[in-house]
């Protein structure tokens, strides 16, 4: 079944259990039912939902496999169009990506929506605002139409209108002297308040989304307080019941990138936990395995990030804070940030929730429907429901006994396609 391209308009699967990203019971002896790409029917195969499968459905059986929705990556980085294939080969069917040039961004996503891409749908976060010499301009590319680095009020406002007409639906800031997993490098410039304020109100009275980097709480409340609609990372302090309560005031999402401080405090440890799994050293090339292996990489991050004890100490509050957000109803969306381990590490990511204490079926909430609800795209897409687009995994394990079963993919659908082969599938055959 794994491999190639599934052409008929309409299809039939009948037999897995369906997972469909609701927070539902699971469906045992489904009936998931795709025409044109999206979701007809989803539920159980009743006589009745038998009865709606159209003359000349090409009809699937996969009883003692599962279906869940297509995962979503919430923040994520590409350097190249092959890290997002790959991220699409790992069951990323949507990503938010976090990037520089706003027209740059735009035409990737429009080719990575054509039939046939070979990667997820993209949704950007563009352009990334900071400080001169600050976190995200050390290398970085600019922006050739719009200035990524105001200096005033008014050039802050002026640099959201000009993305709003380059066509971007959401921005992202810099908060962040880097201090707590550089010292003891200096720290490098922070964007003064009051131009990040007026980014943010900028982008509200523009009708656009605001995505903020800020770990640190202090950070992250200016710009919650401004009208920020997502913090891109964990907060590294201890969250008590007054900055909680503000974060479901003001709704924000809660993106914590778990795996990211995982592995700025150990990078050795992290990746040999990753590898560790057979499934992911197959749906990898040698070559990659060997040099995320090698101690040139982890020394490399221990150089460039020489605070690693500091951030190591700081996981059990970082996990703490998922729990007490979570319980306190705020939208816990998975991103990941992860660069080293495209599309691989959303399941590194979720395993990672779960290690902090959410239950399977809400890890993968977060990874599907609230992800796609902090891109407000969860009206087509994020569950398999009947009318929404039908992007979706079958897999060989079953992800509520173990969240890393989502690599066992022996397909993915992508818009009604099978767009396969999966990463791993070797190992799985």
């Amino acid at each position: 079944m794994s491999g190639g391209i599934l052409l008929a308009t309409t299809i039939a699967l009948r037999g897995a259990t369906l997972i469909d990203g609701t927070g539902g019971l699971p469906v045992p002896d489904s009936l998931l039912i795709v025409s044109k790409g999206r979701v007809v029917l989803a539920g159980p195969a009743t006589r009745e939902a038998l009865r709606a499968v159209p003359t000349g459905a090409a009809t699937i059986s996969l009883r003692g496999k599962w279906i869940v929705p297509g995962l979503i990556d919430a923040h994520v980085h590409a350097e190249s169009d092959a890290d997002l294939r790959q991220m699409l080969r790992w069951g990323v069917t949507a990503v938010r990506l976090m990037a520089e040039d706003v027209a740059a961004s735009r035409a990737l996503a429009g080719r990575a929506s054509e039939p046939g891409s070979g990667m997820p749908d993209v949704f950007p976060a563009a352009p990334i605002f900071t400080a001169k010499g600050g976190w995200w301009d050390q290398g970085e590319p600019g922006d050739p139409n719009l200035n990524r680095f105001p200096e005033s009020v008014e050039q802050a406002r002026e640099a959201v209108r000009k993305a709003k007409r380059l066509g971007s639906d959401e921005i992202k800031l810099m908060l962040d002297d880097m201090a707590w997993c550089r010292a003891p490098k200096p720290p490098l410039p922070r964007m003064e308040a009051g131009i990040a304020r007026a980014l943010i109100e900028e982008a509200r009275t523009q009708g656009l989304r605001a995505s903020v980097h800020a770990p640190n709480w202090s950070d992250a409340k200016e710009a919650i307080e401004a009208g920020a609609t997502a913090l891109a990372h964990g907060i590294l302090e201890p969250l008590g019941p007054r900055p909680i309560a503000l974060m479901k005031t003001r709704a924000i999402t809660y993106i914590p990138t778990m795996g990211v401080f995982e592995f700025l405090a150990d990078t050795r440890s992290f990746v040999e936990e990753v590898l560790s799994d057979p499934v992911a050293v197959a749906g990898l090339p040698p070559a990659t395995v060997a040099r995320l292996r090698s101690a040139e990489y982890s020394e490399t991050y221990r150089e460039r990030y020489p605070n690693f004890e500091s951030v190591k100490n700081r996981l059990p509050a970082l996990r703490q804070n998922l729990l007490r957000l979570h319980a306190a109803g705020v939208e816990i969306a998975l991103g990941t940030d992860m660069w080293a381990f495209p599309g691989l590490g959303v399941s590194a990511e979720m395993a990672l929730y779960a290690r902090a204490g959410l239950s399977p079926p809400e890890v993968l909430r977060a990874a599907t429907q609230t992800a796609a609800r902090s891109l407000a795209i969860d009206s087509d897409r994020g569950t398999l429901q009947a009318g929404k687009r039908a992007d979706f995994l079958v897999l060989s394990g079953d992800p509520l006994s173990d969240v890393k079963n989502v690599r066992k993919i022996l397909d993915v659908y992508k818009n009604g396609v099978r767009v396969g082969p999966p990463a791993a599938a070797a190992a799985l055959e």
